[in-house]
């Protein structure tokens, strides 16, 4: 009987020391507080270098985006906490994949997308150049490469059977030689060619990318392009907030300047504060992010009050 009861105490003092460890994350989730009465804690948690950025770069980017909601507000909304280890801190991702690439390789261009139709019709026309560029030389290299496979398989032949009766004669081992010669010549000439295309693919896709994204921002009704040789997602998405009542995190996919990764993250900030898209097009809080200010809209500072009890209006 003792042993039971001890047990049983022990166990409550283990149950004890959890509960007072996690008293305030477990406060939090039964009792959670009211939306902007305390700041959110965050700390950049990946940071792909990939992007060729600069951390310092990025938080002076954060630190605009959290100044678009705190400055209507008058009050800190999100805090910058590095050391902070609580569960529910926000965790801000930086992720490079085949969006920033696209982004990039089409910057390393000269080319930059604006988020207008005039931009789009200018890809699109430098899209179909490039398209029917691609296509003739890829026809004639498939046919230099199945005349080389021909000479190729002749040259193999003739070896396979000069060694099959001992050896060929001088003459026609010089003429070997010299066919051997020129089908190496041609077979590194064949694998520029090869890699002048492949160049050409990935400046393709690049303007898939792009132009389906634009199409999306724009809201354009056109046929979907599809990349070559490459399977890409479905959606465009340069940022995406997440939350799974324990965790929550913000994900940067792509940005092609300073003033749309503010406008990402201000956006995505602004999930973590609770607010939903809203219908203006010019908004932060719209779906897409295709206006070019830093600055909350009207409808953009309706929604903050309702979440927040914002009354100033910039």
């Amino acid at each position: 009987m003792f042993n039971k009861t001890f047990n049983f105490v022990a166990l409550l003092a283990v149950f004890g020391v959890i509960i007072f460890q996690f008293k305030d994350e477990i406060k939090n989730k039964i009792f959670p507080l009211a939306p902007c009465t305390e700041p959110i804690p965050y700390v950049l948690n990946n940071f792909d270098e990939r992007f060729k950025i600069s951390k310092e770069y990025f938080l002076s980017a954060l630190v605009e985006a959290e100044a678009i909601w705190e400055v209507p507000h008058g009050k800190e909304l999100f805090t910058y906490s590095p050391e902070n280890t609580v569960s529910d801190t926000l965790k801000i991702n930086l992720i490079y994949d085949y969006r920033q690439e696209a982004t990039s390789k089409l910057a390393s261009l000269g080319i930059v997308a604006k988020d207008t139709r005039a931009s789009y019709d200018s890809l699109n026309a430098k899209f179909t150049v490039l398209k029917n560029e691609y296509e003739r030389e890829k026809n004639v290299y498939s046919l230099q490469v199945e005349f080389f496979n021909q000479k190729q398989k002749t040259y193999e032949e003739q070896v396979e059977y000069w060694n099959g009766i001992g050896g060929a004669q001088q003459k026609e081992y010089l003429e070997l030689g010299a066919t051997r010669d020129i089908l190496e010549v041609e077979s590194k000439e064949l694998q520029k060619k090869q890699n002048r295309i492949n160049a050409m693919v990935d400046e393709i896709n690049a303007f898939v990318v792009v132009l389906n994204r634009l199409a999306t921002t724009l809201n354009i009704s056109v046929k979907k392009y599809n990349t070559i040789g490459a399977s890409r997602g479905e959606s465009f998405e340069e940022g995406v907030y997440s939350s799974d009542g324990f965790n929550r995190e913000i994900d940067i996919y792509e940005f092609s300047s300073k003033i749309k990764l503010v406008r990402v993250l201000a956006h995505e900030l602004g999930h973590a504060l609770g607010l939903e898209h809203v219908d203006d097009p010019k908004a932060i809080m719209y779906e897409l992010n295709q206006g070019n200010t830093e600055k909350l809209t009207f409808t953009d500072l309706e929604a903050l009050k309702v979440k927040c009890g914002v009354e100033k209006k910039l």
